[in-house]
């Protein structure tokens, strides 16, 4: 699965548009946009790994935590497409790799 979301980066710059991309071998890695994909990720996390929870209080938001190192908090554009994550990263966790 690939798509935009947003991710919290700092106080000073806020929610900001990244490029993700959860690939077979259960990585999540984003880019800070499509278009400078050449450029080489960011940052990734092996999701089998991670805890994922929904925020309480944003219906947009959910954070992949990995325990005793960083974690993500990141946003969807909409409800469907929170949700369109959240089964492909639960389907990934569930068989331990692919997405």
């Amino acid at each position: 699965m690939e798509g935009t979301l947003f991710k919290w980066t700092n106080y000073y710059n806020g929610w900001q548009p990244r490029y993700f991309l959860l690939n077979e071998t259960g990585i999540l890695s984003y880019y800070k946009s499509r278009e400078l994909f050449h450029e080489g990720c960011k940052g990734s996390c092996l999701v089998p790994a991670c805890e994922l929870k929904v925020h309480p209080n944003d219906p947009l938001r959910f954070d992949l935590i990995i325990p005793g190192e960083q974690f993500f908090c990141l946003k969807a554009k909409s409800q469907p497409e929170r949700q369109r994550w959240l089964v492909a990263l639960g389907k990934c966790k569930s068989r331990g790799t692919k997405s």
